[in-house]
């Protein structure tokens, strides 16, 4: 027997340098598809942009197209629904705050100011003598630097993004409308191996986007509610402008709801003196922990899978690169990429298309449908189940 013509198994180095060979590959990659988006950000955004309200908004699009209403007509159902949605939110919004912002102003700036004068700053390096100096070096920065300059001629992007927004919509229509052709205009250029694949990891990605937020919405609320609550039962004032502003906080998980309620310990520090600023701390806290263990673990534990590190740690990220709405977005791209780790490693999801739970009710109701239809075929008499001339078992000429 020729040993030496069998095939040899590659040593462990030639595997590293494949794999070393494979991670050069998708970096470059990465990096060509960083900068052709860049390049084209004005189309690419409004399209990305466009993906997170058609996932949000998608089960409620499934169930109005089940009902044999044309594509179209619910594309632009779906539209005038999420523009009345944003006006609404944003209206209730600015009434709640509009003319309680000069009250909130002041009542932050005295609790500052009772900050200043309660807490010996000469502890803390850099010759700080207070609140002010802190601020004062804020805008130093910001002045060196030229982000004031850059702030201020930011109105000449005011047309971009009124023509981003007008063709995100445009986007939106078609996503609801034709969002399956779409999709399987890019799967075509995936080899037909890997479309189902492919098919399924963007499915699951979908999913998970939408109810992310979904999720984030109803916790968000939750702690709206009980922070609020608690200011009130506090005798805190602008309860519900400090609730609104918890709740539009809460859409940033973890860190957003602790930034909006420590807007609330100033204001009370500020109304109510020290003894009540503690008890709203208290109160921010406790409502975080009702959140962390309780909300998340039940709203989106099996939704996300993110570590709480993780979180803090997308929102940072999205926040230094794209401001506001990189924290905005931050947490479901990242669950978005824990999805196709998942599906890379053979790792079903819990929850979603492609999960345990459906597949085994799949089997489930498959074999339920062959068991009625074999006991069907049983209970039929002898003659009706033999085969006549005209059928796909019968005689052939």
């Amino acid at each position: 027997m020729n040993t030496h013509l069998m095939p040899q198994e590659p040593s462990p180095a030639a595997l590293w340098g494949r794999r070393v060979w494979t991670v050069i590959g998708v970096v470059i990659l990465l990096v060509g598809l960083v900068y052709v988006a860049s390049r084209v950000s004005i189309i690419l955004t409004p399209f990305v942009l466009a993906l997170f309200p058609a996932a949000l908004l998608d089960p409620l699009a499934s169930r109005l197209r089940a009902t044999r209403i044309p594509n179209a007509v619910v594309a632009l159902l779906m539209l005038l629904f999420l523009m009345a949605a944003v006006a609404g939110a944003a209206a209730f919004i600015t009434n709640a705050l509009i003319d309680q912002v000069p009250e909130i102003v002041a009542s932050v700036a005295s609790g500052l100011d009772q900050l200043e004068r309660n807490v010996d700053w000469s502890v803390l390096p850099g010759n700080i003598e207070g609140v002010s100096d802190l601020v004062a070096q804020a805008e130093n920065a910001l002045t060196s630097s030229g982000a004031l300059t850059q702030g201020l001629s930011a109105a000449e992007a005011v047309g971009n993004l009124v023509a981003g927004l007008i063709l995100m919509l445009v986007v939106l229509f078609f996503f609801f409308k034709d969002g399956r052709r779409i999709w399987q205009g890019f799967l075509d250029f995936v080899p037909e191996r890997y479309q189902p694949r492919v098919d399924l990891v963007a499915a699951q990605s979908f999913w998970t986007v939408g109810a992310f937020f979904r999720a984030q919405i109803l916790v968000a609320l939750v702690d709206a509610i009980f922070i609020g609550l608690g200011l009130w039962l506090l005798g805190v004032p602008l309860v519900l402008p400090l609730a609104v502003l918890v709740f539009v906080g809460g859409l940033f998980p973890i860190v957003g709801a602790f930034l909006s309620g420590s807007v609330a310990v100033v204001v009370a520090l500020a109304d109510r003196g020290p003894i009540i600023a503690l008890l709203v701390l208290g109160v921010v806290l406790l409502v975080q922990q009702l959140e962390g263990h309780v909300l998340q673990p039940f709203i989106q534990g099996r939704t996300i899978s993110l570590h709480p590190l993780v979180i803090i740690l997308a929102v940072t990220a999205g926040a230094v690169l794209m401001g506001i709405l990189g924290a905005f977005l931050a947490v479901p791209v990242a669950a978005v990429i824990a999805r196709l780790v998942d599906n890379l490693r053979g790792r079903p999801p819990a929850i979603g298309p492609g999960s345990a739970g459906r597949l085994v009710a799949r089997k489930r109701r498959r074999d339920a449908d062959d068991q009625s239809s074999s006991r069907g075929a049983a209970d039929m008499p002898a003659a009706a189940r033999e085969p006549g001339p005209d059928s796909p078992g019968g005689a052939r000429p």
